[in-house]
């Protein structure tokens, strides 16, 4: 449910502490649940596989359930962990993000506009992917343009609930949505300020290493 830039944000935070996790595949993990083939339902917000499959919701639930993937994934440190890693942080970081968004659905100006209409969701993300333009467009050097958006191919070697060119497929689209036009620092922003998108980052690094602490995953 996070944006792909505040994945991103994270996944720099954890790349600049450890170097082991400073590379394309930890980098990719973090983004790589949001991998699935959008649904054509109207609304595009159902994929295939679906998200219960690929954020590991526990049975019955919406809830993240990012124990079963660390005790499933994260036991072997061979050349794929830091993909892991990286898909591990993703699902907690969604986990802290949607503690966040629920408590926003309750404010009137998300509330009505999500009462009258579902794909008022849309005009949400609006801002919050704004948030992230205005973020990249203030941070040349953000690793998404010193690493990411040079990847041309990701074989997917990790899930075999995704197709082989899952990850090649996601990494050129989300590169493409940020490159293809700047946001205007000027317009109103009323569903995400930067002040609440510096926080979410900031709240969801909190939250896993509050999880690296208690369960010794570096």
């Amino acid at each position: 449910m996070a944006t792909w830039i505040t994945h991103m944000r994270v996944a720099a935070h954890f790349m600049r502490l450890h170097p082991e996790l400073n590379n394309r595949e930890f980098l990719v993990g973090n983004v790589a649940p949001d991998g699935g083939v959008p649904n054509e339902d109207g609304i595009g917000l159902s994929f295939t596989p679906e998200k219960a499959v690929t954020h590991f919701y526990a049975p019955g639930t919406t809830q993240v359930d990012a124990r079963r993937f660390a005790e499933e994934y994260l036991q072997e440190r061979d050349e794929r962990w830091p993909f892991y890693v990286g898909y591990y942080f993703h699902l907690l970081t969604d986990a802290a993000f949607s503690q966040w968004y629920g408590m926003k659905r309750q404010e009137p100006l998300y509330a009505e506009g999500l009462a009258r209409d579902p794909q008022f969701i849309w005009e949400i993300k609006r801002d919050w992917y704004g948030q992230d333009r205005l973020y990249l467009q203030a941070h040349p050097d953000f690793v998404f343009y010193t690493m990411f958006a040079k990847i041309e191919t990701f074989p997917n070697i990790y899930f075999d609930f995704f197709p082989p060119e899952a990850f090649t497929r996601h990494v050129r689209r989300i590169t493409e949505f940020y490159l293809e036009g700047e946001e205007d620092p000027a317009r109103a922003f009323p569903f995400l300020s930067k002040e609440e998108a510096d926080w979410l980052a900031g709240d969801a690094i909190e939250t896993i290493e509050q999880h690296l602490h208690t369960e010794m995953i570096l």
